[in-house]
């Protein structure tokens, strides 16, 4: 009777550990599973990001090579032109006699020599290599003077903390993320005032572009289809995006707008 019993026991307890052997191994294909999920998911997404990131760098180098050659022709053709115009303006103004009309000549020949100054400025910047050779803050000096000489609109560039060099690569993506956000606030925002900040912390740089313009509804824009108005601010983040950063669009209807990029140092 006790030999039977103890069989028994034995039998329970075989089975308990079977059970719980059967259970661990059910377990650990479960958790192996989800985890394998997980690890295919994370290749996804990173493939995913990477081929976002491929796909915004080609963007940018053809933009760079487009801009550039817009800016070869500015400088070496159109300002050519602009300088003939003006010898011949020089040459005019000695045939003349009449005072009112030397006067007319010189007004005009002191504009075009104005055109000259503001395409070369803007050659500059449009030229990456700019960027390359003098570094962010000097193109974006040289696009806010420009913009300054056209007397549009009061600019200001503000610069807090050590500057330091960013990389050549993010400091073009930087330069034509400024000039689009000047440029939406030179064609929609109707400021008086355009303030660009370069805060350059230890670890993360911050580039603010703020206008005292007539504001909008960030929800809205952002809402909008990608054949309407508003696609600008999505390109903004994809770019910040590019360089592990961020960019924020703060505005409201009559209270202007303020747009900030942050991006780690390294």
């Amino acid at each position: 009777m006790q030999s039977g019993t103890e069989g028994i026991v034995i039998i329970v307890v075989a089975g308990t550990m079977l059970m719980l052997l059967l259970a661990t191994f059910v377990a650990s294909f479960f958790f192996l599973h989800q985890r394998r999920i997980l690890k295919h998911k994370q290749e996804l997404v990173s493939v995913a990001e990477t081929f976002q990131r491929e796909l915004l760098q080609a963007q940018i180098e053809i933009q760079n090579h487009t801009l550039q050659q817009i800016a070869q022709e500015l400088h070496d053709n159109i300002g050519q032109l602009l300088t003939v115009v003006i010898m011949r303006l020089n040459s005019l103004e000695d045939e003349i006699e009449q005072s009112t009309t030397q006067q007319s000549v010189k007004q005009t020949r002191d504009l075009v020599r104005t055109v000259i100054t503001d395409i070369r400025s803007l050659s500059k910047t449009l030229d990456h290599e700019t960027v390359e050779r003098f570094g962010l803050l000097p193109s974006l000096t040289l696009e806010l003077e420009r913009i300054q000489r056209a007397g549009r609109i009061q600019t200001q560039l503000v610069t807090s903390g050590d500057v330091y060099s960013l990389g050549e690569q993010p400091e073009i993506v930087l330069l034509r993320m400024a000039q689009e956000s000047i440029n939406n606030a030179l064609k929609h925002a109707n400021a008086h005032n355009l303030t660009v900040s370069a805060d350059y912390n230890p670890d993360i740089f911050t580039l603010i572009i703020a206008d005292d313009g007539k504001g909008f509804s960030v929800d809205e824009v952002m809402t909008r289809k990608l054949d309407q108005a508003g696609a600008g601010l999505n390109n903004l983040s994809r770019r910040s995006g590019l360089l592990g950063g961020t960019c924020t669009v703060m505005s409201r209807p009559s209270e202007g707008t303020r747009i900030n990029i942050q991006i780690p140092r390294n």
